[in-house]
């Protein structure tokens, strides 16, 4: 099968380092990970609830399929094909590297990325699922992406999106030919800005421009 022309593995890290630590660690981090394809790796300073512990932030860009990446750095999914944590305390060994104490991994595969990014202001437009639901014409902000993760071929998956309409308490989920872009955005979750930033990998200098993207969450979930 050909690989996806979309490929985006994601982690969230917690490592044992203070935040003077903090620029050397990111630069380690891409380098054990560039022999895999590009990589971004972002320091946001100490964990509030752990101040010990610094968040580190990583999208990659896999040379290989995700899968293959993710089982290459030693992850396997369980039965549901989710792929757990790493936590050291359970899982022992190393991670990336030995300051690191904790890991959530997740990975995107499909054609395309999704069309929206969270905090996005759409349009729903007619549909059944709008008609049902009196939001025809209504605007709503984007909460999540996602795919079916059980269609086997990542060309045939298709994105759908979480959407909070206007006045609603309740997510609804949509197909991206179900939304229009006003071009508007909304902060839906506030995130830590990044202190240290290394970049690395094929075709990648210290100091050039990553591509647009977000990191987002297992299952083709973001």
């Amino acid at each position: 099968m050909a690989l996806a022309p979309h490929r985006l593995v994601w982690m969230t890290l917690w490592a044992e380092a203070t935040n003077e630590e903090g620029a050397d660690l990111t630069r380690a981090i891409a380098s054990a990970l560039a022999p895999l394809g590009r990589v971004k790796v972002i320091s946001r300073g100490p964990f509030p609830r752990t101040p010990e512990l610094l968040l580190i932030d990583v999208e990659m860009s896999p040379s290989s399929s995700t899968a293959e990446c993710l089982r290459s750095l030693g992850l396997r999914p369980d039965e549901d094909g989710c792929w757990p944590d790493w936590k050291r305390r359970g899982n022992g060994g190393e991670f990336l590297n030995p300051a690191v104490r904790g890991a959530q991994v997740g990975e995107e595969e499909a054609a395309a990325p999704s069309p929206f990014a969270n905090g996005e202001v759409v349009v729903i437009l007619d549909g059944a699922t709008a008609r049902e639901e009196a939001l025809v014409g209504v605007e709503g902000v984007v909460h999540g992406s996602f795919y079916d993760a059980d269609e086997p071929d990542p060309l045939l998956r298709r994105w759908q999106h979480y959407v909070m309409p206007e006045g609603r308490e309740v997510l609804e989920p949509f197909p991206s030919a179900g939304l229009r872009a006003t071009g508007r955005r909304v902060v839906v979750e506030e995130q830590p800005l990044p202190v240290h930033v290394a970049t690395d990998g094929p075709g990648i200098d210290g100091g050039s421009a990553w591509p647009a993207g977000s990191a987002g969450s297992a299952d083709g979930q973001r």
